[in-house]
């Protein structure tokens, strides 16, 4: 439940001031603000999450028994006692599954996995039906990101924009590319274009937060009405979330000049 909260509060924070941004609030998107802002209602709430998360992560085997083990914990169940396996309604955390045995007491540990769906099929539960564990079935399917992903796209990427928007900069606040340089040294010249590149980073986590926030309230729509159609609106979405990226963030600069 704690996990759950934390989680909440991070992944929702990057659409909302994403989308405060967008909304005309101009002071979200400075960079002092920026910064707490996402230190305080992403960062520190993620971070907590995962430890969470590991401090109670464990390893599952199912063959007579159901078997939850982990440093400070071993659960053993009968398979023939577990009476029913519910899906959790939310995937908050993640997705997951709570167990109910048949003398009607429901076990006091939930267990969250990314795809459940297998774990269900073993167990002989029909639930390839269930929004959830539909949604997170084509999610699964998905190449997972990687930190060389995360570097690419949000630092590496980021220097693109960041060129633009600090060459304008140097040339109105400067007169020139090297003004700064010049004017007032090397350092305060690289400490300028980091802040810009900072900033620009920033602005693209936010950017990617609000078309994946877009995305997987589609997908997870799909997962409701057209189960059977999730894994193809899946790869839509992800294909579109890289088309709104990639190609949304040089529109966004363009249109800044253009206005």
């Amino acid at each position: 439940m704690i996990s759950g909260a934390l989680v909440a509060v991070s992944r929702l924070s990057l659409p909302a001031l994403a989308a405060a941004g967008l909304l005309g609030d101009g002071d979200i998107l400075t960079t002092p603000v920026l910064v707490g802002s996402l230190l305080v209602l992403a960062v520190l709430p993620g971070a907590a999450a995962w430890m969470v998360e590991r401090s109670a992560a464990a390893e599952v085997t199912l063959r007579d028994d159901l078997v939850l083990r982990r440093a400070d914990l071993r659960i053993e169940v009968p398979r023939a006692s577990i009476g029913r396996v519910r899906p959790w309604a939310l995937a908050v955390p993640g997705p997951g599954l709570s167990f109910t045995l048949r003398s009607g007491r429901r076990l006091g540990h939930g267990l969250e996995l990314a795809d459940p769906l297998p774990l269900l099929a073993a167990l002989g539960e029909e639930a390839d039906t269930h929004p959830v564990v539909v949604w997170a079935h084509a999610r699964a399917a998905t190449a997972p990101w990687r930190w060389h992903h995360l570097l690419w796209k949000f630092v590496v990427f980021a220097l693109a924009p960041t060129a633009v928007l600090f060459n304008a900069h140097q040339h109105i606040a400067y007169g020139g590319s090297l003004g700064q340089y010049y004017l007032e040294g090397r350092g305060p010249y690289l400490r300028t274009f980091a802040i810009y590149w900072l900033t620009v980073s920033i602005d693209l986590v936010l950017w990617a937060a609000l078309w994946r926030a877009a995305g997987e309230s589609v997908a997870l729509a799909a997962a409701w009405v057209a189960p059977s159609r999730a894994a193809r609106v899946r790869r839509a979405v992800e294909i579109a979330c890289r088309l709104l990226y990639y190609a949304g963030v040089p529109a966004l600069v363009a249109a800044r000049f253009l206005a």
